[in-house]
């Protein structure tokens, strides 16, 4: 027998696993038999719920036919219009009480047509109506919404009273009760339940359900995770049905049927089929007995030495004795673990080089410099950034840009030979770790190998030259972790961008303005959200009278642990971090909150509002604009948008188009620090703008600087000829003052002539300064045209 099984090849044992196969195969076919069974008995179980979903839906909508045609015949009711016309509590009460009851409501409420309650039959929990829903009312004739009330689902219909001279709302509920359920319970051939989801907890309550059902064994809680809101649990086979979502929730409709009636079809012929299964499992565990004992051995011996390839050990082949496909087999495995010891030293020489330059990887730096750390042996870092290598790759092809940086690792290893490492770690970046020297040793070499690397560097006998700056770090000194290198790495190369210099060396602290900027960027969203921004007003005042005309609002900023943090800081992070249009959203409500709060105290004054250039080009910003100050107390045009001359001359047409929307708002538009960028007056022309802003750094000095003197008086002749009116900012002292009063100016600002304040002291210095006006009023006599 023995020697018989050697003589038998693995095909012949093959056939042995056939028959095992095929009792897999049919264990396999009475699992698929059984789901079908079951699924089956589901689809008709949800065609009956699809039955009962189209019957609920109609009941609902006939019901509310109904109602509102009784409702209909209350609002015409002559008694009933008469009640409303006496506006006596009493007779609305009663009519009401009496009305509502014919109708068949569960309560009723009757408002005027403002929606101001007039009587309700409820004697608490009265619900709100809102405006919105008057406005549906009057837009479709009726307004339908669900509810909950104490527990208990009411659908609420408004319908109008209407008669000469008499306009009322009447409001009725009418409820989602156990006999609704019911009714359709008995007509759809299933269980119902009405439920809600209550609140923000997303728990679904139970209002009513049909007579028989235990709605504590009920899957109330249960949401529909599928398209057709079909839900399966314990006991039944469920659909929910949406009747609408509105202010308090959801309400839904469960449609239930019993799981266990549905399924007992299915239970009997699974049970057939599971004895059938086990009877077969029971030959295929024969059959798997004997496969194991022919095969056994040979294949573990297999499985052992593939173990062992996977774990990455180098184990010898096993010595298989018999023929065939094992022989084969143990052939394949010997070969490939030889293939993966190879591919595995690529792999690992490919994870820490660099593919063009053979070099050292970021990985094999980090991994280098981790050591150093570890070990705590200083050494030095030298970084080179060469700054023509992607116009080179974009002009003359990626080929001659990969000899490029073949030619500057060479120059690297040829100027760097004692370098532990050096790496190429991005396109155009090099970074090389050297024995530790003293830092002006080390920015010495770093100097000249500047200076080897811009020489003319000879591809494909042409001789091209390249531009590049280069840094230096003490290690462990200047970095003592993987993290801090890398961002102190690229910070010192920004650094040397910036300024343009040769050799940049990292300096100490470097770094801490980047972590402040991270942090005002982090916090200045909590900020906005919780209102810690504070909003000061600067007057404006006329230049002949000295009357305040408008302030200019001022965003501050207290940071609770940096103090005093500037707007030009703060606002140029949130342009970066894209914060700004939530910040200026932000400013725009706090300056029309402020600006109605001191309207109700009695102070006319306009307000000026700042604008930053990427708002410019938001989409709908003259729509959120129209929105914010829908209510404004003034003619729109007291409102003036400030916008620099620099934001109107980075992209003019999207300005242009801005500003047009903008205008057509009726806003006043004012280009602000004229005179600091670099507008044409054929694009100032163009521009639908009504005032300039002449920059404060014309005006500091205006009575001590003859070419100020000459500048501003130019601008505000220029602008009058445009028809533009003139604001002058920057105004610190009365000569100052007298100056641009006797030049025409329109409007000046400044602390001579007062400092910002807080929204709810502007009252009290809008006092003080009418008791200046006769000291800042125009006394001089108007100069002849």
């Amino acid at each position: 027998m023995a020697r018989l099984t050697y003589r038998i090849g693995f095909r012949g044992r093959l056939v042995t696993a056939m028959v095992a196969l095929v009792a897999l195969v049919s264990l396999l076919i009475g699992a698929l038999l059984m789901v079908y069974l079951f699924e089956d008995e589901k689809l008709r179980a949800l065609e009956q719920l699809n039955i009962a979903e189209r019957l609920t839906n109609d009941i609902i909508h006939r019901r509310t036919d109904l109602e509102l045609s009784r409702l209909n015949v209350v609002v015409r009711d002559f008694g009933f219009r008469s009640a409303i016309a006496s506006r006596d509590p009493g007779t609305l009460n009663s009519a009401l009480e009496n009305h509502s009851a014919r109708a068949g409501a569960d309560f009723a409420l009757l408002l005027d047509r403002q929606g101001k309650l007039l009587a309700s039959t409820l004697a608490h929990s009265v619900p709100g109506v809102t405006p919105a829903q008057l406005s549906n009312a009057r837009k479709n004739g009726t307004d339908r919404s669900l509810l909950t009330i104490d527990h208990r689902g009411f659908e609420m219909l408004i319908v109008p009273v209407e008669a000469p001279g008499l306009r009322a709302w009447l409001a009725a509920g009418f409820e989602l009760n156990e006999e609704l359920a019911s009714v359709i319970a008995e007509l759809s051939g299933s269980s119902i339940i009405f439920r809600t989801k209550a609140g923000d907890s997303g728990e679904f309550v139970s209002l009513a359900g049909s007579a028989g059902i235990d709605q504590a064994s009920t899957p109330v809680r249960l949401r529909s995770t599928n398209s057709q809101n079909f839900i399966e649990s314990a006991r039944y086979f469920t659909r929910t049905l949406n009747l609408g979502t509105y202010k308090q929730g959801t309400f839904e409709a469960l449609l239930m049927i019993s799981r266990e009636a549905s399924l007992q079809n299915y239970y009997s012929r699974a049970l057939e089929i599971a004895m059938l299964v086990t009877a077969i499992m029971g030959l295929a565990i024969v059959l798997a007995l004997l496969m194991a004992r022919h095969l056994g051995r040979p294949v573990l011996q297999l499985a052992r030495y593939a173990q062992a390839v996977g774990q990455g050990k180098t184990p010898r082949a096993p010595n298989i004795h018999t023929g065939g496909e094992l022989r084969q087999l143990r052939n394949t495995l010997r070969d490939t673990l030889a293939r993966l010891t190879r591919r595995e030293a690529e792999i690992r020489h490919a994870a820490t080089h660099d593919e063009v330059t053979k070099l050292g990887n970021r990985s094999a730096l980090m991994h280098a410099a981790h050591e150093h750390f570890n070990t705590g042996v200083p050494c030095s870092l030298v970084g080179l950034r060469v700054s023509d290598l992607s116009d080179i790759n974009d002009t003359l092809g990626l080929e001659f840009g990969d000899k490029v940086l073949l030619g500057l690792s060479k120059r690297l290893r040829d100027k760097l030979p004692d370098a532990h490492l050096i790496a190429r770690t991005g396109g155009a970046e090099f970074l090389a770790i050297v024995s530790a020297h003293s830092a002006e040793a080390i920015e010495q070499r770093a100097q000249a190998l500047h200076e080897t690397i811009e020489l003319p560097l000879s591809i494909d006998n042409t001789p091209f030259s390249l531009r590049s700056n280069l840094i230096t770090l003490q290690l462990p000194g200047d970095a003592c972790n993987k993290n801090e290198l890398r961002r102190r790495i690229n910070l010192t190369f920004e650094r040397a961008l910036q300024h343009g210099f040769a050799v940049t060396r990292y300096e100490p602290g470097q770094d801490e303005s980047h972590l402040r900027e991270l942090k005002l960027i982090a916090d200045l969203h909590t900020a906005v959200r919780r209102g810690d921004l504070h909003m000061n007003y600067q007057p404006k005042l006329d230049s002949r009278t000295g009357e305040l005309l408008q302030v200019e609002a001022l965003v501050r900023w207290i940071h609770p642990e940096l103090g005093f943090i500037s707007p030009e800081e703060f606002i140029f992070l949130a342009e970066q971090s894209g914060q700004i249009h939530g910040l200026t959203d932000h400013i725009l409500q706090r300056v029309a909150n402020d600006a109605r709060a001191w309207f109700q105290a009695g102070l006319e004054a306009g307000v000026a509002i700042n604008l930053s250039a990427m708002d410019l080009s938001r989409p709908g910003l003259a729509e959120r604009i129209a929105g914010i100050f829908a209510d404004w107390h003034h003619s729109m045009e007291r409102i003036t948008l400030e916008v620099t001359e620099s934001a109107l001359m980075d992209d003019p047409e999207e300005a242009m188009a801005t500003l047009n929307q903008l205008r057509k708002l009726g806003v006043t538009l004012s280009v602000d620090d004229f005179g600091t960028g670099y507008s044409s007056l054929s694009q100032l022309r163009k521009l639908p703008v009504q005032e300039l802003k002449i920059d404060k750094s014309f005006v500091l000095k205006l009575h001590t600087e003859p070419q100020d003197q000459l500048i501003v008086q130019s601008t505000i002749d220029m602008a009058h000829g445009l028809g533009l009116k003139v604001v002058a900012e920057g105004i610190e002292d009365l000569e100052t003052w007298k100056l641009l009063q006797s030049w025409g100016c329109d409007l000046g600002q400044g602390f001579y002539l007062n400092r910002p304040v807080p929204a709810d002291s502007l009252a009290q210095t809008a006092a003080a300064i009418a008791e200046r006006r006769q000291e800042l009023a125009d006394t001089m006599p108007e100069q002849p045209s």
